[in-house]
């Protein structure tokens, strides 16, 4: 009961219009407004949203990879100095005096969907930011809020939207032309409402498995070197870790794709047979059992992700935007392979449903640059000034 009951807290902790004004990212965004000068060295400001959920990475990892991060192009140096922001500031109007929105994963989104005013309110601040030469970056649930909503269920296989998803769709600000393809359920109500616990999806990665350590899948994604953030990186993939993220369907052809999926499926009859895993149900309180509480199924969760953009980059107003459906600040390693283990003690809170073996760890460090050289863009950096690429 006290595990439901954490979960059930989670569910309304974490993740969650259209418009005229895209253009293609290709032409010329106002240089940073706001970045401010000191003595030759050029400050760019970045609000980072906070997060409520203390065990959650993203956002200090973005404030580690980021703060007072310095580099030196063209004899310009330039800075990033960083500061937490939170959903109700934003509402407020003091996005001002920033160059940068960064939201990172599910880092605390507005999770107000309920009040029409108050979800307007932020949204439109947002908008304004960037539109008036703001940029933006978001990952995972960042880039699920900067889209123009989810897929229709009907489109990713399924009846009806869960909770999550409709949440999420009400979230949405409508910054990027593109729409997620993104499966979100609690795996209880999946289990003991829905009665299908495959019905969870993709997020599986994110609930069956809660640690940094181990959460989610490390993939070889293909990059678009023709891009600034990625050009003069030599190779065509990159590892970049996914966590149940989404894969970002374009709407219109004013939008460049950063990097894409690989062409294998995560998970699914045909999926990568080292990364599958199975659904997993919830069996409720066991007087036998007691801290039983999920028990593996027979039916393998299916991912629809292959081959799909993960990341797009585009203008919005006079601001830019990038966003990742995955997680360039988190470790990554190569290698591995899950294995699922069904015994009289599986809980997603302790050692999670599903583990990896065989794995390297690669430096934490091994995608910082991608995060660097994202910002920098997204602020208006020129192109030929961002931060250098680290192999």
């Amino acid at each position: 009961m006290v595990e439901k009951l954490a979960v059930m807290a989670i569910l309304f902790i974490m993740m969650g219009g259209t418009t005229s004004i895209f253009s293609s990212d290709n032409s010329p965004a106002t240089e940073v407004r706001s970045i401010f000068i000191s003595e030759n060295l050029t400050i760019i400001k970045i609000a980072i949203l906070d997060s409520v959920i203390p065990s959650f990475s993203s956002p200090t990892e973005m404030k580690e990879i980021l703060n007072r991060y310095s580099w030196t192009s063209k004899s310009i140096p330039y800075e990033f100095e960083t500061e937490f922001i939170t959903d109700i500031q934003i509402s407020i109007g003091m996005l001002k005096g920033y160059d940068l929105l960064l939201i990172p994963g599910i880092g605390k989104e507005f999770r107000r969907p309920i009040n029409s005013d108050l979800l307007s309110q932020w949204k439109n601040e947002v908008r304004s930011f960037v539109s008036s030469g703001g940029g933006y970056l978001g990952t995972c649930g960042g880039a699920n809020m900067a889209s123009q909503g989810l897929l229709n269920a009907s489109e990713r296989g399924w009846e009806k939207d869960t909770a999550w998803e409709w949440f999420m769709n009400r979230s949405a600000i409508g910054i990027a032309p593109v729409r997620s393809y993104q499966d979100m359920g609690d795996p209880m109500a999946c289990s003991l409402i829905e009665n299908n616990p495959a019905r969870i999806g993709q997020s599986a990665y994110v609930w069956y498995n809660l640690s940094i350590e181990s959460s989610g899948v490390c993939q070889h994604c293909m990059v678009n070197g023709e891009h600034p953030i990625f050009h003069g990186y030599e190779y065509d993939t990159r590892i970049i870790r996914w966590v149940g993220g989404p894969a970002l369907i374009l709407e219109n052809r004013n939008v460049t794709v950063l990097a894409w999926y690989p062409v294998e499926n995560i998970s699914g009859p045909n999926g990568n047979a080292s990364t599958s895993i199975h659904a997993w149900s919830h069996r409720g309180f066991c007087p036998t059992e007691p801290f039983d509480y999920w028990e593996m199924e027979d039916k393998i969760i299916e991912t629809h992700l292959a081959g799909k953009p993960a990341a797009i980059s585009c203008n919005y107003g006079e601001g830019r935007v990038v966003i990742f459906g995955n997680h360039p600040e988190h470790p990554v390693w190569k290698g591995g392979m899950i294995f699922e283990n069904d015994t009289d003690g599986n809980r997603m809170f302790l050692d999670g449903l599903f583990q990896w073996k065989d794995r390297q760890s690669l430096p934490d460090s091994y995608n910082w640059w991608i995060v660097r050289r994202s910002a920098a863009w997204a602020a208006g950096v020129p192109d030929d000034k961002l931060p250098p690429i680290s192999i």
